[in-house]
């Protein structure tokens, strides 16, 4: 079996792909294309012995900590660190296209001078969907800012970046499946992987389905086009327009979470060298969590130059969501096996010691 016909069985038809695009990067000689997963529309005769693709998927194997940093965590739940704080853009332009502090922005402005040619992020197209892009300059990153819900396969563009565009250095943006994506590409020495120099995590709850926000959204008689943000709070996405803010149950919206999000275990992007999210700082700030040697010496010539305000940041709120996310990721992985095993609903939640709506939720995505 070839590696496409091994990642479909295997990956793909089993709802397991987070489509983080790395496969198709992988395939330098482009038979797989983005169409809403990746996509070879017939067999080439160079597929025949490649496994390629398949041996690029992140979803096949774990990666551990002293594989990126050289040690193993100390704290179950955030990971390697070496500090964390709150932060918040001193460039005013910055903070007016930014979802909380600006400082992902702030970090890619100050990479661009010395460190990289471009980054790949995500820009929004016909409305709020999200559009995985290269940013070779400083309107690009602008460009990009706030928080975009959706499918995403922004390493597919590792390829388009240094191929198509000459980058020689690049920094990946993403959320954590894409950060898992880009140190699997690096262990595996995907041999585009040394282009990659920086790599800035997001922090993620879980993701939503674009077109059922979108049409949640519209059925309100609201424009999608007219959002300013969205957010995401304990029991609610906020819609932010400029006048009003819309309130979404949160019973609504996990109705749109994807399958691939219920079982993955990672809030705080554990392998990035920074990771920044709203979560744990005061309004208009993010936190940022300074993981690698690398990640510490770019933040500290930041602060250096007067770039970012930065003050603490709550661990306790960060640590408990990234706790919360892992046993919920553990725990539909055993409803899932107990499943497998042709468990009824009543005996799987009697077995967990949960309810039987959460069976049935966490069922609907299975």
């Amino acid at each position: 079996m070839g590696g496409y016909e091994r990642l479909r069985a295997d990956v793909v038809d089993r709802k397991l792909c987070t489509f983080c695009g790395a496969c198709i990067s992988a395939c330098l000689l482009r038979h797989l294309e983005w169409a809403g997963e990746p996509l070879r529309t017939e067999r080439k005769a160079a597929c025949e012995d490649c496994l390629i693709c398949y041996e690029a998927c992140p979803v096949r194997g774990e990666i551990g900590d002293d594989e990126v940093f050289g040690e193993k965590r100390r704290d179950r739940f955030l990971g390697v660190y070496r500090r964390i704080v709150a932060a918040r853009s001193e460039d005013e332009e910055v903070v007016r296209n930014a979802q909380d502090g600006g400082v992902v922005s702030t970090i890619l402005k100050h990479l661009m001078k010395s460190y990289v040619d471009g980054a790949i992020v995500v820009r929004k197209q016909d409305g709020w969907a999200p559009l995985p892009s290269v940013a070779k300059d400083v309107d690009d990153v602008l460009a990009a800012g706030k928080t975009k819900f959706g499918i995403s396969p922004n390493l597919m563009l590792i390829r388009d970046a240094v191929l198509d565009d000459y980058l020689d250095r690049i920094c990946v943006v993403g959320m954590p499946c894409h950060v898992r994506g880009v140190r699997h590409l690096q262990r595996m020495k995907f041999e585009l992987a040394p282009a990659i120099k920086f790599v800035i995590g997001l922090f993620c709850r879980e993701n939503y389905e674009y077109d059922a926000l979108r049409r949640y959204v519209e059925s309100i008689m609201h424009d999608i086009s007219a959002v300013r943000k969205f957010s995401v709070v304990e029991d609610a996405m906020l819609v932010h327009f400029d006048d009003e803010t819309l309130s979404i149950p949160i019973t609504e919206v996990k109705k749109w979470v994807p399958r691939h999000c219920l079982l993955c275990e990672d809030f705080a992007s554990e392998l990035a060298d920074i990771s920044v999210g709203c979560d744990g700082s005061p309004e208009g700030f993010s936190t940022v969590i300074i993981r690698t040697e690398h990640g510490e010496r770019v933040f500290t010539e930041i602060e250096e130059e007067g770039l970012l305000k930065t003050t603490s940041a709550d661990l306790s709120t960060i640590r408990d969501i990234a706790k919360r996310k892992k046993e919920k990721a553990e725990q539909t992985s055993r409803i899932y096996a107990l499943r497998d095993e042709n468990k009824s609903v009543e005996e799987i939640a009697e077995q967990l010691g949960i309810e039987q709506s959460t069976v049935i939720h966490r069922l609907e995505k299975y």
